[in-house]
């Protein structure tokens, strides 16, 4: 499998990004996310969608707040249950980052997600 991250430049208070997981095959799943600053602090959102669109998500997109930003190392909560727990954004070096999710699945199992991203130049 293949996880690829494309980020826009911050404008407005707000930076988008676009998250593509493909196989050799097929397109897995699609992921829109923001990053906004609010009065309340950085809040980052993200929905997942089909390859035709379709949202996964039943409701609405998943909305984590920033509770911890140090040397390089950037910390997002959410208190929904069922949901992601946390995203934890690690800053390794100039061209690669770590991105880290605790998941708790609906039966109450935890998971984690954990992705290595490298730039292409």
């Amino acid at each position: 499998m293949t996880a690829e991250q494309e980020w826009m430049a911050p404008k407005n208070r707000t930076m988008e990004g676009f998250f593509r997981l493909t196989d050799a095959e097929k397109t897995i799943v699609i992921e829109l996310f923001t990053l906004r600053e609010t009065p309340e602090g950085v809040a980052m959102y993200f929905r997942h969608f089909s390859p035709e669109l379709k949202p996964l998500e039943e409701k609405e997109a998943y909305h984590l707040n920033l509770s911890k930003s140090e040397r390089g190392v950037f910390r997002f909560d959410n208190s929904v249950v069922n949901q992601l727990k946390d995203a934890i954004l690690t800053h390794a070096d100039d061209d690669t980052y770590v991105s880290h999710g605790d998941i708790t699945e609906t039966d109450g199992k935890p998971k984690v997600i954990e992705v290595t991203y490298h730039r292409v130049k």
